[in-house]
């Protein structure tokens, strides 16, 4: 929009330029100066640029509105843009690739303990994970008392840790065990949350989330729009594969922290990559600022939302995949339009300047191919019905 705003400030100069030349040219030819004046009018109606000046706003306009009719919330026309020249998408798993609601199926006592200061633990974080451990404590057991957790927090694409009564309590993924010292076996293709009570795994759950539906379908438009696909988590490489198995994803990084994340992306811009990501929690955070094009899911956390530029308010893949092909049909449809203007006025401006048009035929004109820039524009919204 700004090129064509800039085309048509030199483009009337040179219009009026020429309309000018154009008179004196056929007033010295000799002809009369009804004659001259008429033709050297007829060249400023004929290259009046409103087709070129609509070439952007009305097809952005029209895929700004099929998106939102179709839950895809692009927060400024210039993303679309930019969405259209990606030549790379990142999704983040669980969330976002997966229902984002993981359910315990195995849960391993290493040794008995008391499950409230647990339950008291995960209920601080909002992590899927957590969640997940969370709601099967609750499932599973007639009555849970609360513990009292002191000097809890949270660690980013880890776990938690605090004290209950004196003594160090911490629950997270296999990097956090490592990190306190405490040996873990992480074999297993399913999300594992490991418990601690004093550097001594006391518990291990295994959580499966299921992948949305249609993500395989998702996965394979956004591939057949020659997008390179990504997976980025936190989760054990085991679990991560699984997952990328089932939605037909062959390039996936596990054991990534919100850093590591952001350092994929800065090495895919040094690549010359366009990148948009996907995300929808706080670890997702720092890539998602990283990336030319952030992409919240519409359950994501509120934060997560804030800092992307796209929202997806139906929480579905097949909308990760619409907006795509909406933003390069949109772009293609700018680029005809644009074209179809030039097309025109390379046309019809020489013609007025040799005297074949009169001004009520190149009003006829002008007019006509501004309705046709529209009429191309709508086309959009005639693509998915």
């Amino acid at each position: 929009e700004q090129l064509a705003n800039r085309l048509s400030q030199h483009f009337s100069s040179t219009i009026l330029f020429a309309a000018i030349a154009t008179f004196w040219g056929w007033y010295f030819w000799p002809h009369s100066f009804d004659r001259s004046l008429m033709v050297g009018i007829s060249v400023i109606i004929i290259a009046c640029p409103c087709a070129l000046a609509l070439a952007t706003p009305v097809a952005t306009l029209v895929g700004l509105a099929l998106g939102a009719k179709r839950g895809i919330l692009f927060k400024s026309a210039a993303q679309i843009e930019t969405m259209a020249k990606a030549t790379m998408v990142v999704l983040d798993k669980t969330g976002t690739i997966t229902q984002g609601r993981p359910e315990v199926v195995y849960a391993t006592i290493h040794t008995p303990f008391d499950t409230g200061a647990l339950h008291t633990l995960v209920s601080s974080s909002k992590h899927p994970i957590s969640r997940g451990v969370m709601e099967y404590l609750e499932r599973t057991e007639e009555a849970i008392e609360s513990g009292t957790i002191e000097e809890a927090r949270e660690i980013p694409a880890r776990g938690m840790v605090g004290r209950s009564n004196g003594v160090m309590i911490a629950g997270g993924n296999a990097l956090l065990m490592q990190e306190l010292g405490i040996p873990v076996d992480s074999v297993s293709d399913k999300s594992l949350f490991y418990y601690a009570l004093d550097n001594r795994l006391v518990a291990t759950y295994e959580l499966r989330d299921l992948p949305k539906e249609k993500a395989y379908e998702s996965i394979d438009s956004l591939k057949k729009l020659n997008l390179r696909v990504v997976m980025l988590t936190g989760d054990h490489e085991a679990a991560a594969m699984r997952v990328a198995k089932e939605v037909g994803i062959e390039e996936v990084y596990a054991h990534l922290t919100p850093e590591g994340k952001a350092a994929f992306i800065d090495k895919a811009h040094a690549q010359g990559h366009i990148v948009v990501m996907a995300g929808d929690g706080v670890n997702d955070l720092l890539a998602l600022a990283a990336s030319d094009i952030a992409i919240a899911m519409g359950n994501g956390s509120d934060i997560a939302i804030e800092v992307s530029d796209v929202v997806l308010m139906n929480d579905s893949l097949t909308s990760l995949a619409e907006a795509f092909s909406i933003s390069r049909k949109t772009y293609g449809l700018i680029k005809q339009n644009l074209g179809i203007s030039l097309v025109y006025n390379s046309i019809t401006i020489p013609l007025a300047m040799m005297g074949y048009v009169i001004p009520l035929l190149a009003a006829i004109s002008m007019s006509f191919s501004s309705l046709l820039v529209v009429g191309n524009s709508m086309r959009v919204r005639w693509m998915y019905k």
